[in-house]
């Protein structure tokens, strides 16, 4: 009976504390659901504590989706695939021509580009003593992009180079939109924190993580729009060269010309016995004496003896 009695006793301990743990948890909900409206006032006084300039919440409301993707594309912390904006490719393309009429196809690539809705980034026209050429750099919507190539090809006589090439960017752009929304998502729960803060020191510290958080968020906003821009815009580099008419046939025999080349070939064989003569007499100066003394020498012990002359 006593063992009986301990375990009712217990059991009914046990429902008498889980019983308050609900009525707890229920007290912390009602009094979060109600403090919500207050968080989020940027501006507002709490707890003695000035709060941080309303630019920031301003910021968070203003960027939000113009970065490339809609709103509706999700929320702020959820996460952001291909799907939302499409692919992100940035497309550029060479391409060189030959022309009889430098300037004029020059001109032609200008109305072009302009057509197509794109502009002309630089444009240099060099001029020689017999030639002209000219470089373009252009910019065109990407949707435009193959039809302002196949116009371009035909400004010239002849295509000479035609390279296109595409970088997908997409994953990046997933990576950036991912992460911008993660630290919008910080910065909104810094905000909460910073409308709760009880010291000046509390709110120095959260305001200090607003700081950095904000830094971050116009990186990756500046990196977003500047893959916008380039996915929106394709660039071409246009090389366009003169046409050039190929040399005269050379005849076969030339008597000239091998006349031409015997008399070079002389001259070059006596510079090449000059020069040697030159350098032996500049290089060999220190020479001298040793030869000088040594011919003496020689002539001397070489040189025949008298016949001794006898007394009559």
């Amino acid at each position: 009976m006593e063992n009986v009695r301990s375990a009712l006793v217990a059991k009914t301990l046990g429902v008498g504390v889980l019983a308050l743990l609900v009525l707890a948890l229920a007290a912390c909900g009602s009094e979060e659901t109600t403090s919500d409206p207050e968080v989020v006032s940027v501006g507002r006084e709490a707890g003695g504590v000035a709060q941080p300039d309303a630019s920031g919440s301003d910021l968070a409301q203003s960027t939000k989706g113009e970065v490339g993707v809609p709103e509706e594309a999700g929320t702020i912390g959820e996460p952001v695939t291909p799907e939302d904006f499409g692919r992100k490719v940035v497309k550029t393309a060479n391409l060189g021509l030959r022309s009889e009429e430098v300037r004029q196809s020059a001109a032609q690539a200008h109305q072009v580009a302009a057509a197509a809705g794109g502009s002309v980034f630089s444009s240099q026209v060099y001029k020689s003593e017999d030639s002209v050429t000219a470089q373009l750099i252009l910019s065109v919507p990407s949707e435009e992009f193959e039809r302002v190539l196949d116009e371009l090809r035909g400004l010239g006589e002849k295509v000479t180079t035609d390279t296109v090439s595409g970088q997908d960017v997409t994953e990046e752009y997933v990576d950036l939109e991912s992460r911008e929304r993660n630290l919008r998502a910080t910065e909104e729960s810094l905000l909460r924190l910073y409308s709760k803060a009880e010291n000046v020191e509390e709110a120095l510290s959260i305001q200090r993580e607003l700081t950095n958080v904000r830094g971050e968020i116009e990186l990756v906003q500046g990196r977003i729009k500047y893959l916008d821009q380039h996915t929106a815009y394709s660039q071409i580099t246009l090389d366009i060269q003169p046409v050039t008419s190929p040399p005269p046939p050379k005849p076969a025999w030339d008597p000239g010309d091998i006349a031409a080349h015997a008399w070079t070939a002389s001259l070059g064989v006596l510079q090449a016995i000059a020069t040697a003569l030159i350098s032996a007499i500049v290089f060999g100066w220190w020479l001298a004496p040793a030869l000088v003394g040594g011919l003496l020498w020689w002539r001397r012990r070489n040189r025949p003896s008298r016949p001794a002359t006898t007394e009559p």
